[in-house]
């Protein structure tokens, strides 16, 4: 059975961030857009009202696919402590699997796009967590600390690693395993 080829909106979507990922979001100009894609510069245009509007477009994207990669972590009849350490490894799991959407989302995020993204992608995500955090707190077994202190202490290793990785230095499953326990450690009351 034959894959349908990319619409031409997908294809706009995938050289935006193919671009972001590889050059920066400065390098992200419309003929650039058009060169990777294959089309006309003008087709953006015909799918989005904005290059901005495109490149909020594939952040949202990406966000909403990490969301779905975390999301089925989230419930089960798993410690808090447990759950904590599988959601932060399926979070890890999902940006390895597409490094060019952890790398256009950094870029994004330092960006100042992301501030008229609104955060509704990432609030999906910081949300998750939130719920994680809330269940260990609620069962005594994570400091009661404010919740973007704790984000951070979840997220930043994430974004450390993914970065080593992409230099070219492999972790180990061991090593992730120990990265997800010094999360938990550092939540832990």
């Amino acid at each position: 059975m034959l894959t349908p080829a990319p619409s031409t909106k997908d294809k706009l979507l995938r050289a935006a961030l193919q671009i972001g990922a590889r050059d920066g979001l400065e390098a992200v100009t419309t003929a650039a857009i058009a060169a990777e894609a294959g089309v006309a510069e003008g087709t953006l245009y015909r799918h989005f009202p904005s290059k901005d509007d495109l490149l909020i477009e594939v952040y949202r994207g990406v966000k909403r696919r990490i969301f779905e990669a975390i999301s089925d972590g989230e419930d089960g009849d798993e410690t808090p402590d447990a759950r904590l350490k599988r959601v932060w490894r399926k979070l890890y799991e999902a940006y390895r699997e597409e490094a060019e959407a952890f790398m256009f989302g950094q870029r994004f995020a330092e960006s100042s796009l992301s501030k008229r993204e609104g955060g509704a992608a990432h609030e999906q995500i910081a949300a998750a967590v939130g719920r994680l955090r809330q269940a260990g707190i609620d069962a005594g077994v994570f400091k009661d600390l404010p919740s973007d202190l704790m984000g951070a202490l979840f997220f930043a290793p994430v974004g450390y690693l993914l970065k080593i990785e992409l230099k070219g230095r492999g972790w180990t499953p061991a090593e992730l395993d120990a990265a997800a326990e010094s999360v938990l450690d550092s939540w832990r009351a």
